[in-house]
């Protein structure tokens, strides 16, 4: 009776031994599932925290130069509008002059059609100031969508955060097993 509840123990500590054997490799492998995981998420976060900040960074460098350009556009307009008046007055001094010389009517036909290049230019100006403006605002509205995706990122880290306490705790069932563990 003796030798049977012997050889029925050796042969549970046996299994026994195997299963504590399989649960160690196990609580290992998930260790280092667990490791390379974390590793990785870090890696991407910041990957992608560098990635924001450079785009952040070149949207608002591109905004100060938008504006900058706008300012010299809006001064380039106004010249033109007064190199526009000042050709208006060249132009009737011109006829005053071809009234009394007979050669001034064709300087004078050329002054007009100056005057209406000019005037075309000052319209062209204006058009390109208003486009410049609208690609401000299309700008200003890339900022906005960089402060949207900083504030994802944000998201991003909690979840990683969660996603790190979850597999934590996928692997605490291979710590209680470390209990039946001499």
């Amino acid at each position: 009776m003796r030798s049977e509840n012997d050889v029925t123990l050796g042969a549970v500590l046996e299994v026994l031994e195997g299963f504590r054997s399989e649960m160690e490799a196990i609580d290992k492998i998930a260790g280092t599932i667990a490791a390379k995981t974390t590793r990785l998420i870090r890696i991407v976060f910041g990957l992608l925290t560098g990635v924001a900040i450079v785009i952040f960074f070149m949207v608002n460098n591109l905004t100060r130069d938008m504006s900058g350009m706008l300012s010299e556009m809006t001064v380039m307009f106004e010249h033109f509008g007064g190199m526009s008046d000042d050709m208006h007055q060249i132009t009737g001094s011109v006829q005053n002059m071809g009234a009394n010389i007979e050669g001034i009517p064709v300087i004078a036909e050329a002054m007009k059609s100056m005057n209406q290049n000019v005037g075309g230019m000052k319209q062209s100006v204006a058009v390109m100031r208003r486009d410049v403006t609208g690609m401000n605002a299309d700008i200003g509205n890339v900022a906005l969508d960089t402060g949207e995706m900083a504030g994802r990122l944000v998201t991003v880290t909690r979840a990683v955060t969660h996603m790190r306490y979850n597999v934590n705790q996928m692997s605490r069932p291979t710590e209680i097993m470390n209990m039946f563990n001499p």
